[in-house]
């Protein structure tokens, strides 16, 4: 039986483990899903009437799917575990079908450790599991995260794609044929949602995590479902508001075939059948290697190499700020790629800003979560969940995964190195102080920054200041006019290894924030 999933399925189903929320909670949740309707199997499904509901052919289960469950104990090696937090993870396993099971804990973990660093406060995190589609050579699971912290409760989705023939996972957007079929969608959705008013249709950018739950109606229509808060406008001094709940934009089958893959129009066909083939075969030989999915973003130049060209990287601190999206604009027009390093409150006030620098091919890194003296703040697993934070947002924003961290201030030390190592990311100061932090005016600025500019300089700028934003054209065109290259931080330093600090030689400059 071919059913739909309903638009807020946060409610616990019977037989698992007690919910973490409040009674109070589960109410106010329970109160967005729409009435069930039983099938023939005996298992309560919602209805299909309503065309902005993903088809599920099951949701718990059932003869040749079972099913794991995970609490808190099973994530001990995150690299930032507070304490008192509920965690109550769920996945299907096919019979046939290990490595896609495998492939969904490897989501799972993503999720739980991505909560325990991007959250404030974090309460606790539910993930539970539904059947998209079964047959035709295609399994499709769609998780729906449920998650509490200090700015409430929310929820967010995902859908994942195993091709039983090769015995790849794909994500959601490889239900499209290319990055230029995921643009087009992106279009498409942007004025699909136009008028919506609690929308932020420029916060729409064709990336991975924006497109993370694609899935089709009982009438073959393309679903694109986002997470609550995910399109919603800037609330100064707030994270958007989940207000609005999942935002749906409905695609028409003869709009969005064209645009699907061999995967995608499978899956197509496994959503409507009427006879799900829950178990399948393993695949021979193992999976196949993973291909890169549409709407991963490659920062900087790639046919750049500093190794030959006059290379020099611009790098700004501190935001997504009010004045980003203009210095955005800026660099567009210039066509020159630079280096962000966010900081935690900023980058959870502008997810849209963040999500179009990556879009746009500038690399994002972290700044800390907090803009504190990190050897004299932070110890500990407080320390650890500093430098967690941003790195969590970010990737939970655009699927990156951060590389490069830049303490405030300049401000590190051997235990501060160390716990950016341990979290993968290499350490990143800078060889140019631009002044710009010091109260410099725009030619101060610009002058600043040409007097000391040379071969591999990595260049410190703020782009929360008004003053540097009315340099950065000048920097740019004079720079030029000497022969540099605009190159990001990796490009420039080649790769930094986890763990290593740049410049090798410490700061040539005083630290500024």
């Amino acid at each position: 039986m071919v059913s739909s999933t309903p638009v807020n399925e946060a409610v616990r189903r019977p037989g698992g483990r007690g919910p973490w929320w409040s009674a109070a909670l589960v109410a106010a949740v329970a109160a967005l899903v729409p009435p069930l309707a039983a099938c023939g199997s005996g298992v309560a499904l919602p209805r299909a009437a309503d065309p902005e509901l993903i088809t599920v052919v099951l949701s718990e289960p059932d003869e040749g799917v079972g099913e794991w469950r995970g609490s808190a104990d099973d994530f001990p090696d995150h690299p930032h575990v507070p304490e008192g937090v509920a965690i109550d993870v769920s996945y299907p396993r096919f019979e046939g079908a290990g490595a896609f099971a495998e492939e969904l804990a490897a989501r799972v973990d993503r999720e739980v450790r991505d909560f325990r660093g991007a959250s404030r406060q974090p309460v606790g995190l539910d993930i539970d599991w539904e059947v998209a589609a079964a047959g035709n050579g295609v399994l499709g699971v769609r998780l729906v995260r449920t998650e509490e912290d200090y700015h409430g409760l929310r929820q967010a989705y995902e859908t994942s794609w195993y091709d039983t023939a090769s015995g790849r996972t794909a994500h959601a957007a490889e239900l499209l044929a290319d990055d230029a079929a995921l643009s087009t969608l992106n279009r498409l959705v942007r004025d699909l949602l136009a008028d919506r008013k609690d929308v932020d249709t420029e916060g729409l950018h064709p990336v991975l995590r924006t497109y993370d739950s694609l899935g089709f109606n009982a009438g073959g229509d393309l679903v694109v479902e986002f997470d609550d808060g995910h399109l919603s406008p800037v609330v100064e001094g707030h994270v958007p508001t989940t207000e609005p709940g999942r935002v749906v934009a409905v695609v028409p089958a003869d709009r969005a075939v064209p645009l699907l893959s061999d995967l995608g129009a499978r899956a197509r066909e496994a959503s409507l059948s009427e006879d799900p083939v829950l178990a399948v075969e393993e695949p021979v030989g193992g999976p196949a290697s993973p291909a890169e999915p549409p709407g991963v973003v490659e920062a900087g130049d790639p046919g750049l190499d500093c190794s030959r060209a006059k290379c020099i990287a611009l790098t700004f601190d501190d935001g997504p700020a009010p004045t980003t999206p203009h210095l955005l604009d800026l660099l567009a027009e210039e066509g020159v790629k630079a280096s962000f390093f966010l900081n935690g409150d900023p980058a959870l006030t502008r997810p849209g800003v963040l999500r179009r620098a990556y879009a746009e091919g500038h690399e994002l890194a972290s700044h800390n979560d907090q803009h504190e003296h990190m050897t004299k703040a932070f110890s500990g697993e407080e320390l650890a969940g500093q430098v967690a934070a941003v790195s969590a947002m970010v990737r939970r924003q655009t699927g990156h995964t951060v590389t490069l961290f830049r303490p405030p201030y300049g401000d590190s030390s051997p235990r501060v190195l160390a716990e950016i190592g341990r979290q993968g990311m290499a350490e990143i100061l800078w060889s140019l102080d631009s002044g710009d932090w010091g109260g410099a005016d725009r030619d101060e600025i610009a002058e600043n920054v040409l007097e000391q500019a040379e071969p591999g300089a990595v260049v410190l700028l703020h782009d929360t200041l008004a003053p540097t934003l009315a340099a950065v054209p000048e920097i740019i065109e004079r720079l030029r006019g000497r022969g540099y290259e605009f190159a990001t931080v990796s490009q420039v330093y080649d790769g930094p290894e986890p763990g290593s600090s740049h410049p090798p030689e410490g700061l040539t400059a005083p630290a500024g924030p």
